[in-house]
């Protein structure tokens, strides 16, 4: 059942009759995602610094932005985070307020990857971005005020599923040692027939058309659809991949794929921490300002990461 604050929330969307993000021009599809991630994340917490860096990537530098906590008076450990927006929007300034949250809970140095955006740069490139800039991060932790030897990812829904394919190569590839996955309703499928994506893929933000244009913004082609770690879902095991704590919303397309890899890397031994916040929606996570659950769950995905690499948040 939906929170009330969503069903007003809904209504409002509805009230106002706007042609949906995936019909307007690029530009102005980005600019208005832009614009709600920024409004509804909220006012920016204070944090001990921030500082915008660049990694080298396989198709140029790639942004990312480095926030240190307060009372950071030696190495943290690192956090590195890729934000949601379907592959196709979002960037580290829409998810500036998240980041703060982040890094005040969690007591880690947080690094916010602006990766390349379909359809100008398709499947593999996301995903290339994310795993050159997680390299990049671990061996320049130092220079960062971070210990690249205390090493978490995470991301939401687009970015859940970059950091789970992320975790997967660095298992593979005897890449950075990973010591944690925050995966919030991770896209690490392509669903559309289980029973959250026929129950809420229409009216509840999130919609199926929204996820068919990203999908085919960031797969446009067969080739494309070949690009290794593509969906964490594919992987033949997902043994020796680091603890993981997944966050989902009750009433959201992406609900029961992110139960199902909870499933499955339990099933590989692997520990899971799975919360589920009733009654929300996709992107209630980073509606910190609208959603008081949204607000618990960055808190949440903060101290679990800071638990798990020892980190030591300052009071506040």
């Amino acid at each position: 059942m939906l929170d009330p604050k969503v069903r007003a929330f809904l209504d409002y969307v509805a009230g106002l009759n706007r042609p949906p993000l995936e019909t307007m021009p690029l530009p102005d599809a980005r600019a208005l995602f832009e614009d709600t991630f920024t409004r509804l994340g909220g006012a920016p917490v204070a944090v001990g610094g921030v500082t915008d860096v660049e990694a080298p990537g396989p198709r140029g530098p790639i942004p990312i932005r480095v926030y240190v906590p307060e009372g950071a008076d030696g190495p943290r450990p690192l956090f590195v985070y890729y934000h949601g927006g379907g592959y196709v929007c979002g960037s580290r300034g829409s998810y500036d307020a998240v980041c703060r949250v982040l890094t005040r809970e969690s007591g880690c140095v947080v690094a916010s990857v602006d990766y390349r955006l379909a359809p100008e740069f398709p499947a593999p490139a996301p995903f290339e971005d994310a795993y050159a800039a997680l390299e990049w991060l671990a061996a320049h932790a130092a220079e960062l005020g971070a210990d690249g030897g205390r090493l978490a990812i995470g991301g939401d829904s687009a970015g859940g599923g970059l950091a789970a394919n992320v975790a997967l190569k660095a298992r593979d590839a005897r890449g950075p040692a990973i010591a944690h996955q925050m995966l919030v309703y991770p896209a690490v499928e392509n669903d559309v027939t289980g029973a959250s994506y026929r129950a809420y893929h229409e009216g509840h933000f999130l919609t199926g058309e929204r996820m068919a244009f990203y999908w085919r913004s960031y797969v446009p082609s067969a080739q494309a659809e070949q690009a290794p770690y593509l969906l964490a879902s594919r992987a033949e095991t997902l043994r020796g991949l680091p603890p993981a704590t997944i966050i989902l919303a009750e009433c959201d397309p992406l609900h029961d794929q992110g139960v199902r890899y909870a499933d499955r890397l339990r099933a590989d031994g692997v520990s899971v921490d799975l919360k589920v916040y009733p009654g929300m929606i996709h992107a209630f996570f980073s509606f910190m300002d609208l959603f008081e659950q949204g607000r618990e769950a960055v808190a949440y995905a903060g101290r679990s990461v800071g638990n798990a690499l020892g980190a030591q948040a300052a009071p506040h």
